[in-house]
């Protein structure tokens, strides 16, 4: 049932900028010009939010659903860290070929805040924590920069104690209003930082369904195949940005004042695979500015999901970004100002939730990024205190026998 519906709701970030459908309700949107580096901004997060929904689309899963505007945030704030080749490999992967990592950063920050302060009748909260290993320094400008222009908490952590975990799940369940819980399952002894990002939305539609109108019906997975749902629909005719070609169809189904929409692309013949192909961005471009005003009932499914990655380091490594995930002495040569091993991505974790029903939609998604240290020998000699009980015994080497034994439990007795 989810499967088609789960293809476009990625694109629900995407709607943030009017595409020429806006709206008239009693609230007027907070529009501005965007600038020239806040445009290229939208136009990089989201040719990486499809290149990401394709890489992600070769698992074959029926369902999925995840927040590419999380996972951009979280992966630019770990791009401060790098320089060199390294850097080059963070920009091609969030196709920000167009910006200055200067300029990438500023755009993060001005755009995210006019996400945040668009709509006063949709709640979006967008969010960016730090921690890193007690004992560790910060060099000071990547501190300048996440704090700056990512408006991150950057805090130290005693990693070694079980309990830190609480500390990252408890924050990023309070920037999600508690939907996304426990995600991180534990800390290794070698981790060294966390870069995490959360979201949080939750928008009534402009449109609500009728409660009392929902009731069970088909949902054709195949036109042989059929499961039944909770179908939505309206008490009446309203008016939708439309548009249609060949086999496709383009709705953008409006919240509270149209400036977010949630976009769906469906087909007309059941082939999931000829839709997910037609998805790119030029043709989203496309959509979107074909697209004409029409009126007419929508009916849809009411559902919930979730979606949990518990790393996704292949789906990466995939689409470009190879080395910060093995120990290399280039990665992260800007994260700490005092002497360290080698560093590595270890996980990138996505957890995502999801809720469509009459009144609206509620979702959230958070994103970590774990950098480990690789543990090496310590240098000089090693040093082994016996300062507890052992067992000792005399050996002759050739023939292995024991000439004698003896245990050693208190040495204040002897």
């Amino acid at each position: 049932m989810r499967g088609k519906c789960s293809l476009l709701l990625a694109l629900i970030w995407l709607a943030s900028c009017d595409w020429g459908g806006g709206s008239e309700d009693i609230n007027t949107p907070k529009l501005r010009t965007l600038q020239v580096y806040e445009r290229e901004m939208v136009f990089s997060s989201s040719k990486f939010a499809i290149d990401l929904f394709h890489q992600l689309m070769e698992a074959e899963e029926e369902n999925h659903f995840f927040s590419p505007y999380s996972i951009h945030q979280a992966l630019s704030m770990t791009m401060n860290g790098n320089e060199g080749e390294v850097l080059e490999e963070f920009i091609q992967l969030l196709r920000y070929e167009g910006l200055s990592t200067a300029e990438a950063n500023k755009a993060a920050k001005e755009l995210t805040q006019f996400l945040k302060e668009l709509d006063n009748k949709v709640k979006l909260n967008i969010a960016n924590a730090i921690w890193y290993k007690q004992g560790y320094s910060i060099f000071p400008d990547f501190k300048e920069t996440v704090r700056n222009y990512y408006r991150a908490e950057v805090a130290d952590l005693d990693m070694l104690d079980p309990q830190s975990v609480n500390v990252i799940n408890n924050w990023i369940a309070n920037q999600t209003e508690g939907l996304i819980q426990e995600m991180v399952d534990e800390i290794p002894s070698n981790a060294v930082m966390y870069l995490v990002n959360a979201i949080y939305f939750k928008g009534d539609w402009k449109y609500r369904f009728d409660t009392e109108k929902t009731q069970k019906a088909p949902f054709y997975i195949s036109p042989s195949r059929e499961v039944e749902v909770d179908m939505m629909e309206l008490n009446e005719a309203a008016t939708f940005r439309y548009y249609a070609e060949n086999n496709l169809r383009y709705i953008e189904v409006p919240y509270s004042t149209g400036q977010f929409s949630m976009g769906i692309l469906t087909g007309t013949n059941h082939n999931l695979d000829e839709v997910i192909e037609a998805f790119t961005f030029d043709n989203l471009e496309n959509w979107r500015e074909q697209a004409m005003e029409a009126n007419f009932i929508l009916k849809m499914p009411k559902f919930k999901m979730s979606k949990k990655m518990e790393n996704m380091k292949e789906d990466l490594i995939a689409m470009g970004l190879e080395r910060p995930f093995f120990f290399h002495p280039d990665n992260f040569t800007l994260l700490f100002d005092n002497p360290h091993d080698e560093l590595k991505i270890s996980r990138v974790i996505h957890d995502a939730f999801l809720e469509v029903d009459e009144v609206g939609t509620e979702a959230a998604a958070a994103t970590v990024v774990e950098i480990v240290e690789r543990v090496s020998m310590p240098s000089g000699p090693t040093i082994i205190t016996l300062d507890q009980p052992f067992v000792f015994f005399i050996q002759e080497k050739h023939s292995g026998a024991l000439l004698f034994m003896g245990k050693m439990g208190n040495p204040e007795l002897l």
